[in-house]
């Protein structure tokens, strides 16, 4: 599927006059030096050192807090509108991608592909509120894997977040906002200082909103209501060292998105594909109550903004965070210096929450977080920096520490169903592995004149919990350096050791399926047990009474809640692994000499070539009835060719990557089935896939008062080998038919982005500044499959599977008085009230149904910002 959308169409990234990086001006200043129409020079710290964006030889994008709060940018999510091949998803928890490689999954056992920090600080999990841009100074986003400086699980990339520091000139500031669906923003930042030698600073932020996704049982979702604050202090213990600390709090109390239901496939395993009814199904030769709870979320059969998941959902997005931190600064002398960084967040992820179902009312299929989720991390990093041989070389070298624990407790849920007696045998047959003839008494036990009672069983696990803890212990060594051959020719090469152990302990509890049955013919006597082991009766009486329904109810009652059955004893499963890695880099940079460029339309120019490697740490996770299994870790190579250039007297500036990327022993998540021939959720390595693309970004000050930014991102992506098993065959036979999925797409990430931004501002000594703004944003379509029929199902009908391509429009206007020093403006989000999808998970060859998730509408608000 290829958009036709045009390549030459870009995107903001920013605010064109205004300091990106390590500066905090006041809007006066800002305005001020942007009638000169030259682009601010934009310091970075990809390489742990300070630099020149134009003299990096690494793709990043940056923005400062001002470029962020002049495109109206309040959480990281909306950085995907205007930083090439980012995609951002926030559900359950963030989904961050990076030239399409990311995480689909928020459970405790998976990793990010794109590691988060902030301040120096590695955030293990990209969840909680660190992800808003609270009091940020300024934001980099590192494309492309970062294994050497910032090691595992940045096969993507980073985003490295950077506060504004205590002491910082004109930082003191309150800002508020309202606007639709009841939303309320509050922020403040102080600078508080103690003593000579030591500078505080307060930032504090609350931010609420209703729901704009209202449920038909009653609920409001994609809600916000979030409260934060963070303290900061700044000690200067003698000329040459200061310690940095902070301690940060947060308390999330919200609702992510419900979604909508979409049927794919009528003859997936549990549509019509292995012949068994559901709870309101009466008429055996014409089941349609699967279809029918489908369809009863089905967004055009509801009205707009409204979904219909039934009052069993638990969108309930509940979180504590606590983090603390301090950085020692030590300048040894002037050519070497030392930090040290020491760091730890704790945060409880509240349950229950809901993680998947077959997207309809009836909870058919349920899966769920249950209890209090534990995140507990330390890390510590120490990092040598400084130069030899009078500065020709700069080098980074030091050492990574990081001890983590994670809890999940994880229950999957499932309906007794239905079937006649044939089928029945068949599915039994092929979830015990017995031969067909073996089970011939069962078939003469249900027999009656005329043919063969209903049948309703619990043939797939009605009920199973799962505790699931992981200790982790991560050893990294690393080093970076750069050698100026010349003044303007450079080579930087490095490589990271990483080695992880990574201990997981899995408690699992099922459904007791002979006290099931005894439960329910005890109760309803014309319920006659046949198959104690799973759940199975024979029903006296006919299908038009809904005997599924009958026995669904009397469980329901006997056992209310998410767990919804009695449970067998617990077994223990353990393992242990061990993970290791070298990751390696090199770039060649070249300076083009300034006699050059004597008299010439470009100003500066770099052009750089960098073959780098990344990887993200494999993991134990959960199968089925098998306990534990593992998974491998995945690498990534990457070669890359760049330019960036400044131009016209330093009011254009474009910057180009290229890039080809192999991707080895990918981590996908599939459908497949236990020793026990019962489906499981699961990861697996995937083989071998190559990424091939380009980004542009482009910033130009035509005039003093004009300014214009365009980004453009095109990635290829193309499985070269992903086996796989057909679903079908494991789950009736118990036989691993071999399939060839490589010529399926990627899911989730698109692959074309573009924006573009206009912003104008006029200037008048009687009224102050005002800068209208204007952002369009663009996404291609989505592939949005998770197996293989999914896959089939998009070569027939691309509308069932793909999210469609779409532009969205932001508008703003912004007025600034510069004798108080006072801010207001008026925005519109998604100014033609466009319906996009922001996420969606299609699922053909086992549930049969594309769930979908709406983005945001049209939001209209008004801000007010006082800096003091």
């Amino acid at each position: 599927m290829k958009s036709v959308f045009p390549s030459v169409c870009l995107s903001v990234v920013m605010c064109a006059s205004q300091p990106l990086y390590g500066q905090a001006e006041t809007e006066a200043s800002a305005s001020k030096k942007s009638r000169y129409g030259t682009l601010e020079e934009v310091l970075v710290t990809a390489r742990k050192r300070t630099e020149n964006i134009q003299e990096t030889p690494v793709a990043i994008t940056a923005l400062g807090g001002e470029a962020l709060r002049a495109q109206g940018i309040v959480s990281a999510q909306e950085l995907s509108k205007s930083v090439p091949s980012l995609q951002i998803n926030d559900s359950t928890a963030p989904q961050i991608f990076i030239r399409g490689i990311g995480q689909r999954s928020g459970l405790a056992r998976f990793d990010p592909s794109v590691s988060v920090y902030l301040d120096g600080i590695f955030i293990p999990r990209p969840d909680g509120q660190l992800l808003d841009t609270i009091d940020i100074a300024n934001v980099q986003v590192l494309r492309g894997p970062q294994g050497t400086l910032f090691g595992k699980n940045n096969t993507g990339g980073a985003l490295v977040f950077k506060l504004v520091k205590p002491g910082t000139e004109d930082a003191d500031y309150v800002e508020g906002a309202v606007g639709e669906y009841a939303d309320q923003r509050f922020r403040a930042g102080f600078n508080v200082p103690i003593s000579d030698d030591l500078d505080g600073r307060i930032a504090l932020a609350a931010h609420r909103r209703d729901g704009y996704l209202r449920d038909q049982s009653g609920g409001e979702n994609q809600s916000i209501d979030r409260v934060s604050a963070i303290f900061q202090t700044d000690w200067r213990i003698n000329d040459r060292i200061n310690m940095e600390s902070l301690a940060y709090l947060a308390r999330i109390r919200e609702h992510y998105p419900s979604y909508h239901c979409k049927l794919i496939n009528e003859e997936a395993l549990f549509v019509n594909g292995l012949g068994i009814l559901w709870a309101g199904d009466t008429d055996p030769s014409n089941p349609r109550a699967y279809q029918d709870n489908c369809n009863a979320n089905r967004r055009g059969n509801l009205r707009d903004l409204v979904t219909n998941q039934g009052d069993s959902q638990q969108q309930n997005k509940d979180q504590d965070v606590m983090m603390l931190a301090s950085t020692l600064n030590w300048e040894i002398n002037e050519d070497t210096s030392l930090k040290a960084i020491l760091g730890y967040r704790d945060a409880t992820k509240m349950g229950p929450q809901t993680q998947s179902d077959d997207g309809g009312p009836r909870p058919y299929f349920r899966a769920l977080v249950l209890g209090d989720n534990e995140q507990e991390s330390l890390t510590g990093e120490l990092q040598l920096n400084g130069s030899l041989f009078n500065g020709d070389v700069e080098y980074t070298a030091g050492i990574f520490l990081q001890r983590e624990f994670k809890s999940e407790r994880f229950v999957t849920a499932n309906q007794l169903i239905g079937a006649e007696a044939l089928p029945f045998i068949a599915l039994a047959a092929g979830q015990s592995g017995a031969d067909i003839s073996a089970l011939d008494p069962v078939l003469d036990l249900l027999s009656v004149p005329g043919g063969t009672l209903p049948v309703v069983a619990g043939a797939l696990p009605i009920s199973t919990v799962q505790d699931f803890e992981i200790d982790g212990e991560t050893y990294a060594i690393f080093s970076q350096a750069t050698w100026h051959l010349t003044d303007n020719l450079e080579f930087t090469f490095g490589g990271r050791y990483t080695e992880e152990k990574r201990e997981s302990d899995l408690f699992t509890r099922t459904a007791d399926s002979e006290a099931i049955s005894t439960l329910i013919s005890s109760t309803n006597p014309r319920f006659l047990p046949v198959l104690p082991s799973m759940a199975a009766f024979g029903y006296l009486g006919s299908w038009s009474e809904d005997p599924i329904q009958i026995a669904n109810d009397i469980l329901a009652e006997a056992f209310p809640g998410d767990i919804g059955a009695p449970l067998n004893p617990a077994t223990k499963d353990e393992l242990e692994s061990t993970f290791r890695e070298f990751t390696p880099m090199a770039s060649l940079a070249w300076i083009v000499p300034e006699r050059w460029l004597f008299d010439a339309f470009v100003d500066t120019a770099m052009v750089y070539g960098t073959w780098s490697n990344g990887f993200k740490s494999g993991f134990q996770e959960p199968f089925g009835q098998d306990g534990l299994i593992e998974v491998a870790p995945e690498t990534l190579e990457n070669f890359e060719l760049g330019f960036k250039i400044d131009a016209l007297n330093k009011s254009l500036r474009l910057n180009v990557a290229l890039y080809s990327m192999t991707f080895e022993n990918m981590q996908l998540i599939t459908v497949s089935v236990d020793s026990a021939n019962t489906l499981v959720v699961s990861s697996q390595n995937a083989g071998e896939a190559t990424i091939d693309g380009g980004e542009l970004e482009l910033q130009w000050l035509p005039s003093e008062n004009l300014m214009l930014s365009l980004n453009y991102s095109n990635n290829n992506y193309e499985f070269v080998e992903f086996d796989d098993f057909d679903l079908k065959a494991l789950a009736l036979t118990g036989q691993q038919v071999p399939i060839d999925r490589s010529d399926e797409e990627f899911a989730v990430s698109p692959e074309e982005t573009a924006s573009l931004g206009i912003q104008y501002t006029f200037y008048s000594d009687d009224i102050g500044v005002i800068t209208p703004r204007l952002d369009i944003s663009y996404k291609s379509e989505v592939y949005m499959g998770l197996d293989d029929d999914a896959w089939e199902v998009a070569k027939r009908d691309p509308d069932l599977v793909y999210a469609d391509a779409y532009t969205l429009i932001d508008a703003r206007v912004s007025w600034f008085q510069p004798n108080n020093n006072l801010t207001l403006s008026a925005y519109v989000k998604n100014l033609t009230d466009k319906r996009y999808d922001v996420g969606a998970v299609a699922t053909g060859s086992s549930i049969g149904t594309n769930v979908q998730v709406l983005g945001e509408p049209r939001m209209i608000g008004i801000e007010a910002r006082k800096t003091f």
